[in-house]
């Protein structure tokens, strides 16, 4: 009743926010279990049901791996994915309406969580990443439902909060079945929240087993959306923060006075900041082109800067990069995921603030397969390294790919202990 008056109380004061940022969208319905018919009759139909919840983009990316193997081990069960966010919901439309119904988290109150559960029906819930909704896990403790966190991660910053609720936290850890974490620290972190020692157990991380495929078809006609010659080299800023773009760009202006053929393309992390991120090369004196209005004729316009403002396509935009700058990592964001661009064998550079993505980054820096820099001049000087030497690209790349293949098992491993609950 507390958590439910708090949640309340929490969500009045957000409403402000979602309103600001457009995230009452028209499916927002289905936060308070209210299903359009066509999906009310997939979710009644469902047998077995496995549901799973990815927040965003990355833990839906993440699925692409999971989602198969996880049909192939349960070939009777119907799966069902949520998420919060509308460009992950989005994202899961477009990859797997085929092999699941795709809905929005409910909100977490007793009342809906209770209408949300008695629809879906699962047989086992599934988080991906640190997902710990207390009423959630409350009412499928009391159905009897194993709920399993796989892929988890307690950051620096989300640690200190939690231990500050160790006292309302432990409870609800109690009622989790099995804990698969992503490394030793953080099944540490995630026993000293309150998690049984004995449900704990170390997997590794998910994303290493991502499969990135560049299609020779799909790049070749990328190339020709964005005017990329075979004598081009592209700068693909990827999931970049407000803040880093005039960095990014300060420092693409010096390297175009040393480097013929150079090309930048920024990829802001939530894509609703294209215009934002538009206005910044204007005023910077760039001509920005947003890659939605693509092809367009450009040979006159003067030095351009182009703009990813579409979900799903930044890993084809990484597999035609000469080298990628991950965003997030020059400010204190705390980075983005680097194991897209590292599986394509691309030279990858970010800022001192990778902090979210500490396995990730340990990895690739114990095997010479990454440069971390700490500023913007740093950022210059590695980008011109980079540039000036095809041996030293090669050479992040191939270190980039063989790191990330060492470290891969952990899906199959989630698996197991999926299984061994259900």
């Amino acid at each position: 009743m507390l958590y439910d008056i708090g949640f309340a109380i929490f969500s009045i004061f957000y409403l402000p926010t979602l309103i600001f940022k457009g995230k009452l969208h028209g499916d927002f319905a289905e936060r308070f279990a209210n299903y359009a018919k066509a999906k009310r009759s997939a979710l009644d139909a469902g047998k077995d049901t496995i549901w799973i919840q990815a927040v965003s983009v990355g833990e839906v990316a993440l699925c692409r791996s999971f989602i198969p193997l996880l049909r192939k081990r349960f070939p009777k069960s119907s799966i069902v994915l949520s998420t919060i966010t509308k460009t992950g919901n989005d994202l899961a439309v477009k990859l797997y309406s085929k092999d699941a119904t795709i809905i929005y988290f409910p909100l977490d109150f007793s009342a809906v969580v209770k209408k949300a559960i008695a629809i879906i029906r699962p047989k086992a819930y599934v988080m991906i990443e640190t997902e710990i909704w207390p009423n959630v896990l409350k009412e499928l403790s009391r159905q009897g439902v194993p709920a399993v966190l796989i892929n988890g991660r307690i950051s620096d910053k989300s640690f200190g909060k939690y231990r500050m609720a160790k006292p309302f936290l432990q409870k609800t850890l109690q009622r989790i079945s099995s804990f698969c974490m992503q490394s030793k620290n953080d099944a540490d972190r995630v026993v000293e929240m309150g998690a049984p020692a004995d449900k704990v157990r170390v997997t590794g991380n998910m994303k290493f087993d991502t499969e990135v495929k560049a299609d020779p078809e799909r790049l070749k006609e990328l190339k020709k959306i964005l005017g990329i010659r075979d004598e081009d080299r592209l700068i693909v800023a990827g999931s970049t923060h407000e803040g880093e773009e005039e960095i990014v760009i300060r420092v693409f202006k010096q390297l175009m006075n040393e480097f013929k053929y150079l090309k930048l393309l920024i990829a802001p992390r939530h894509i609703e900041r294209a215009d934002a991120v538009k206005a910044v090369a204007h005023d910077m004196n760039f001509v920005p082109f947003r890659v939605s209005g693509l092809p367009v004729q450009k040979e006159d316009a003067g030095p351009i800067v182009m703009i990813l403002d579409k979900i799903g396509q930044l890993a084809d935009c990484y597999a035609l990069a000469s080298f990628v700058f991950i965003g997030g990592s020059l400010v204190r964001h705390g980075g983005q995921n680097p194991i897209e661009p590292a599986l394509l064998e691309k030279p990858i550079i970010f800022g001192p603030h990778m902090f979210n993505f500490k396995s990730s980054v340990n990895v690739l820096i114990e095997n010479n397969a990454a440069i971390q820099v700490k500023d913007e001049a740093a950022l210059l000087s590695a980008a011109r390294d980079v540039l000036k030497s095809s041996v030293k690209c090669a050479e992040l790349g191939r270190n980039a790919k063989e790191a990330m293949l060492k470290n891969r098992g952990a899906t199959e491993k989630n698996l197991k202990e999926i299984g061994c609950v259900i």
